[in-house]
């Protein structure tokens, strides 16, 4: 907007010079104004509002003297009125406000009315403007005005400039502009102008119009053709609008005068025209945030004097040197900003930089440069500015980097920059800000590195393996604001010369090797510490002491209360009282003890509280709930017991609460339900009885809710499918959960893990589980998950989840997003698996062992296209084992053992690698590799195949024939012996007889057995 305010100077400057030819003078002329104009300015007075008593000069004769009165010193006549606001202060209003009295019109000579940043609510703008003919300045922006435009406006054919600007004025036509023939200025920005047609062709009246701003006027169609009319325009600015067609050509022929030119944010599509090289006195262009692509023209290098160039979030591709390298051409000489971020350009940094020895902006972030970082850049003698974070640059930072001495911003994180830093970097007296995270930057930092950077506010250079070795003695000649060296190498001793920062607001060391206790002088400069992060080291000792937070120069959100991070160390003994935190994480430490019950009231400010994977024992104190700001709460992993408190309807914003892994006991209280934002449960693992209340129902929020490993009884209630309709995880497993699954549960169309192994549960697998949409990938989608869905941006990382997969009991914590599973293992499930299951294509996981599932594996199993892990070991399944399972190109676990499966073992594929017999144990039907070979059998003649087939029909006729035949025998010995008696009697005789020899041989037998053995008894004595 440079060029934009020069030309308003210019014109003002015309005005000041046609002021002085009419001459006007103040209190210093000692001339004194005309009764009539000084009573029509107080009774303009009268009708406004002045809080601020701005207006407490206008009193006494002479109002050529009152403040914003200019006077004619040849007539004495108000020519000038000029109210603008000048001071903008959160705590004074000096803005005027009320209502524009018609005794304005009394002032006949008036030709400057300016009554811009007031605060006019509510208030039209009154049409008798419209009738001060001498009027050629009217700025009445950003002055809160509503209601219609007046068309009288279109009376001031002297009007010059016309400012109506950020107003909630309404526009249906701008038709009263084309009357407006003297206008060189009209600033309508920010007005809706999205009914007003032909607002081009009513503009294009203006022959003499200088200056155009339309910013943010709801405008979406600009034609693509039009002769234009106001060839004198200097200055044309069509921001924020959304027009989403091609480049209009007619832009660049204009006229010869066009000098600034903002287009960004208005959806322009397509290639740069070439005509645009036809602006050769252009000093201003900013095309960004558009959607243009291609190339950009070598025709730009005509464009001799500009020095503000910005294409910055376009599509733009292949390389820059189009344009700066042309031989012929002199924009490079010219340029003083250059941005050309998020694009795509792919190529190497130029290497001939001394053209842009005017250069004091270079913005070339988000694109995809490579290769070295240029030695020449060093030519760039007054660079202020250069931003090359997120491309693919390589190599080491080069010594030349020290030569830009006017530098105070320099960002290159994000590459793939490497070595050493040079110690030339310490020559940038004038740097405030430095970042070069996240490279592959190494060696030593010393106080070389720093020697002259006394202006320095901002230092970040995290993510690099860098060793800081500094004297323990070194006073850095800086007074940082913001530190980040997290994964840098600081310890194994806390940074001594942190000592001497005394203006410390964000302080990140994490993971930075210090092993070392927090020293006792870190209280003294904790007093502007907005932010700490000391995770991932080996900090000994108790928890630090912090001062109060001081009243703090950072403007940001959130500023009055801090956020600290101490996760990952080894800080022991209790937990102690940290003041003004909003956010606290003392996770995986060895802290112990109780937690205090004071601890809700003195960090009443707390909105996350994260105390996971202590030694804090005892109960949790219901003085917790006074944390009435709390959105997250996590107590997991400790050793906490008794009861959970009754208090939870207090906290009204709780999003997460996790208490797992504790030894918590008795009922979930009712109170849990007053949480309606509650978006994440966790009470796993913990001596929780009872049923699920119904009070839960309310809870419609819920994402993920995990009851697992407690000793919950009764069935699954059918509101949790019917009333909890987003959950996305349901994890119930290790309970005492009986009967059938309810058919509501598949309702949960959004359901991505659902795990009810290890319980009591019985009926048949419902077919309509194929209702679980988001476990089916959709149409163009990727069905292996490796994808990310967009929604899953809202899910917050610290969710967390366990699940059996593989045969192995697995954490999944940042990964949770891309998890599929299904388990419903070691229940007593019956039935055939539905072949619905198969329509589940993206579940990685699926578990349904050890059930009583009978039936056939689905034909469709190799539909299921994502599986990694396949378990239906120990049930009763049969029949083959379908060869779809062999397209199932991601299974690396699989376990059929324990069934009735026969046949042949498919082959192929992800197939081959599962060599382990014991997947396929207890199916004494199956063969094939890995298990024994299968017989192949001989093909037969057809002769052999009929005669086999007469033979086994013969040996049917055979069996019938001898069943009747020993049915007949049996019936008429049997029926003898029921009706004669002699037949009987001797039937019998024979029995006895026969049993009677029988005993005296066993009898027999018995006794020289014995004799036998007793005689080898007395041998073996001898």
């Amino acid at each position: 907007m440079g060029t934009s305010v020069s030309y308003l100077e210019m014109l003002l400057v015309l005005l000041f010079m046609e002021s002085l030819m009419l001459g006007y003078t103040r209190a210093d002329a000692g001339a004194s104004c005309i009764k009539s104009e000084k009573d029509a300015l107080l009774n303009f007075k009268k009708r406004l509002i002045d809080p601020s008593n701005r207006l407490m000069s206008w009193v006494g004769e002479d109002c050529c003297s009152w403040k914003g009165v200019f006077c004619s010193n040849r007539t004495g006549h108000v020519i000038k009125l000029d109210l603008r606001n000048t001071v903008l202060e959160a705590d004074t209003d000096f803005s005027l406000g009320g209502e524009i009295n018609r005794s304005l019109l009394d002032l006949t000579n008036l030709y400057y009315l300016d009554l811009s940043m007031n605060e006019f609510w509510d208030t039209k703008i009154p049409d008798f403007l419209g009738s001060l003919k001498m009027l050629k300045y009217l700025n009445l922006s950003s002055a809160a005005f509503v209601g219609n435009i007046p068309h009288h406006l279109g009376n001031l054919s002297t009007l010059e400039y016309l400012d109506l600007s950020h107003n909630g004025l309404l526009v249906d036509s701008l038709h009263f502009v084309t009357t407006l023939s003297s206008l060189k200025h009209l600033d309508l920005s920010w007005l809706d102008l999205s009914k007003a047609g032909n607002w081009l062709q009513s503009i294009n009246m203006l022959p003499s119009l200088l200056e155009l701003h339309l910013s943010s006027c709801e405008l979406d169609f600009i034609p693509q053709f039009l002769k234009v009319n106001f060839t004198s325009l200097a200055v044309l600015d069509f921001n924020q609008n959304y027009f989403g067609s091609t480049f209009p050509r007619w832009i660049f022929n204009i006229s010869n005068n066009i000098r600034h030119l903002a287009l960004s944010d208005n959806g322009f599509q397509g290639s740069l025209p070439r005509e645009m090289g036809n602006c050769n006195l252009l000093e201003f262009l900013d095309l960004s945030c558009n959607a243009l692509e291609g190339k950009i023209p070598e025709t730009l290098s005509n464009l001799c004097n500009l020095h503000d160039f910005n294409l910055e979030l376009n599509k733009f591709s292949g390389n820059i040197y189009g344009p700066f390298d042309n031989a012929s051409g002199c924009i490079a000489r010219s340029l003083k900003n250059l941005n050309l971020q998020h694009n795509s350009f792919r190529c190497t940094l130029p290497d001939n930089w001394e053209k842009f020895k005017y250069l004091e902006y270079l913005d070339l972030s988000f694109n995809s440069f490579w290769g070295p970082f240029p030695a020449s850049i060093g030519r760039l003698s007054s660079l202020k500015e250069l931003y090359l974070e997120y491309n693919y640059l390589n190599g080491s930072i080069p010594e030349t980097i020290g030569q830009l001495k006017q530098l105070q911003f320099l960002k290159i994180s994000n590459n793939s920059l490497n070595g050493n830093v040079p110690n030339s970097l310490g020559e940038l007296s004038n740097l405030e800000f430095l970042e070069m995270s996240k490279n592959s930057l190494d060696g030593i930092i010393s106080e070389l590195h720093f020697s002259k950077l006394s202006g320095l506010v901002k230092f970040f250079m995290d993510g690099n393996s860098l060793v800081f070795d500094v004297d323990p003695t070194w006073v850095p000649p800086f007074q940082l604001l913001e530190i980040s060296l997290s994964s840098c190498k600081l310890g194994p001793m806390f940074p001594l010369w942190l000592k001497t920062q005394k203006n410390l607001e964000f302080l990140y060391l994490s993971n930075t090797s210090i092993s070392d206790t927090i020293p006792d002088w870190f209280e003294s400069i904790s007093g502007n510490l907005l932010s700490l992060d000391l995770s991932n080291n080996a900090i000994t000792g108790q928890l630090p002491r912090l001062a109060k937070l001081r009243t703090s120069s950072n403007d940001l959100p959130g500023s009055g209360s801090r956020s600290i991070h101490l996760s990952s160390n080894k800080f022991e003994g209790p937990l102690t009282y940290i003041p003004d935190v909003a956010a606290l994480d003392i996770s995986n430490n060895f802290l112990s003890g109780h937690i205090p019950r004071i601890t809700g009231n003195m960090m009443s400010q707390m909105k996350t509280f994260i105390l996971s994977n202590n030694h804090l024992n005892g109960s949790i104190p219901a003085s917790v709930c006074e944390m009435d700001s709390l959105v997250l709460l996590d107590l997991s992993d400790n050793r906490l017991s008794g009861r959970l408190p009754h208090c939870w309807h207090k906290l009204k914003d709780l999003l997460e609460l996790d208490v797992s892994n504790n030894s918590l006991s008795g009922h979930i209280p009712i109170s849990l339900a007053f949480l309606t934002r509650l978006s994440s449960l966790h009470l796993g693992h913990n001596n929780l009885q009872g049923m699920i209340p119904a009070s839960l129902k309310k809870l419609t929020r819920l994402l993920t809710l995990d009851l697992s490993g407690n000793a919950f009884v009764g069935v699954i209630p059918p509101w949790v499918g019917a009333k909890l309709s987003s959950l996305r995880i349901l994890d119930i497993h290790s309970n005492m959960f009986s009967g059938e699954i309810p058919m509501q549960l598949c309702r949960l169309a959004s359901l991505r893990i659902l795990n009810l192994a290890n319980n009591k549960m019985n009926g048949t697998i419902p077919a309509c589980f194929a209702n679980f949409t988001t476990m089916i990938a959709r149409k163009g989608e990727s069905e292996d998950n490796r994808v990310l869905d967009p929604d899953d941006t809202l899910w917050e990382h610290y969710e967390h989840v366990s699940a059996i997969v593989k045969g192995i009991e697995l954490e999944y914590t940042s990964t949770v997003p891309f998890l599929f599973s299904i388990d419903l293992s070691d229940n007593d499930f019956s039935g055939e698996i539905p072949m619905q299951l198969a329509s589940l294509t993206k579940v990685q996981n699926l578990n349904l062992s050890g059930n009583n599932l009978k039936g056939h594996i689905p034909l469709e199993i190799g539909n299921l296209k994502s599986l990694e892990s396949l378990d239906l070991s120990r049930n009763e399944l049969s029949g083959s084992i379908p060869p779809s399972i062999s397209d199932l190109n991601f299974l690396s676990y699989l376990n059929l053992s324990l069934n009735h499966l026969s046949g042949r073992i498919p082959e192929g594929n992800q197939l081959q690698t599962l060599d382990d017999k014991s997947i396929y144990i207890g199916n004494d039907g199956l063969c094939g590799s890995p298990l024994r070979s299968c017989e192949e059998e001989q093909p037969q003649r057809p002769e052999h195949v009929e005669k086999k087939a007469v033979k086994k029909s013969e040996m049917l006729w055979f069996y019938c024939g001898l069943g009747v035949g020993f049915m007949a025998g049996f019936v008429g010995v049997c029926s003898t012996l029921y009706f004669k008696d002699s037949w009987r009697h001797a039937y019998f005789r024979l029995i006895e007889n026969i049993y009677n020899k029988l005993w005296v041989i066993v009898v027999i037998s018995k006794n020289q057995l014995q004799r036998k053995l007793r005689g080898d008894e007395h041998g073996g004595q001898m």
